[in-house]
């Protein structure tokens, strides 16, 4: 492929996140406009108007941004078995690739409660109900533990208890507070032999795989405010790295990550990672 080609391939893939944020900035521009009408006190919390405007984004657009996702996903997900932490379900969207037939039960956690009633209108649609508990917690420990005990799934504070077959990954690691120590609390929670199942938008590989150019718009898309918009998302983190890193010193049984479109400004990895038995 001659380098016109290259370019003629990829630039419109570099600046394509602008719409996205483009949309983002137009629904928070709707909820402080919303606010200032029926909660005008409430336009001081900045947190509040991200969430809600996050929400609003994702209630009326996740289900197109999650009709084509990364390549090897949704065989991925058709494979999950047993007992299931899905990991910011948001509004559902994953649940059609899931096999309700093989899941014991699936425990979602989704701190953005404006999720949720659609939420569980997937889960009934999907072929889910009464296998599926939505949680309002997030990712991190001191906020998923809890909500884990409150439904009988672990005791104290759970350092090591290994609970859970699968742990669903799917474009939630971008946004967790402290994702290092949150991950390696994760990998706790999977049982002997469990599975951490990975899509997750990661920093550009820009020395190996990726580009340098693609590394660039990374940035630029970070300055003009892709995390403020985007509930806390973050478009460099090196989640691979502390995916890896969550074994400690014995490490994973296999790792089965791949990077998918590297030389995008949004790339993913996408895969697997087995504890040991």
């Amino acid at each position: 492929m001659c380098g016109t080609d290259l370019v003629a391939q990829y630039i419109p893939r570099l600046l394509s996140p602008m719409l996205l944020l483009f949309i983002a900035v137009y629904h928070f521009i709707i909820i402080v406009l919303q606010t200032a009408v029926t909660r005008p006190w409430k336009l001081i919390n900045i947190h509040y108007l991200r969430t809600k405007s996050f929400s609003r984004l994702w209630k009326e657009n996740g289900a197109q941004m999650s009709q084509e996702m990364p390549a090897g996903t949704d065989s991925l997900l058709a494979s999950v078995s047993g007992l299931v932490l899905d990991l910011g379900p948001g509004t559902g969207e994953i649940l059609s690739r899931l096999n309700p037939s093989q899941i014991l039960a699936v425990y979602g956690a989704e701190p953005a409660v404006d999720m949720h009633s659609k939420l569980r209108e997937n889960v009934k649609k999907h072929g889910f109900d009464g296998k599926y508990t939505p949680m309002l917690c997030g990712a991190e420990p001191e906020s998923l533990i809890p909500a884990l005990a409150k439904c009988g799934m672990v005791t104290g504070d759970a350092a090591g208890e290994g609970v859970f077959d699968e742990i669903c990954c799917i474009r939630v690691l971008c946004g967790i507070p402290r994702p290092r120590d949150t991950i390696q609390a994760l990998y706790g929670l999977l049982k002997p032999g469990g599975r951490m199942i990975v899509c997750e938008h990661v920093v550009v590989p820009w020395r190996t795989e990726g580009s340098k150019m693609a590394r660039f718009m990374q940035f630029v898309y970070t300055m003009i405010g892709w995390p403020f918009f985007m509930a806390g998302c973050e478009l460099q983190r090196h989640t691979e790295l502390w995916l890896r890193e969550a074994a400690g010193r014995e490490g994973w049984a296999s790792v089965n990550l791949k990077y998918v479109e590297p030389k995008t400004a949004v790339p993913f990895i996408v895969g697997e990672l087995r504890k040991r038995g």
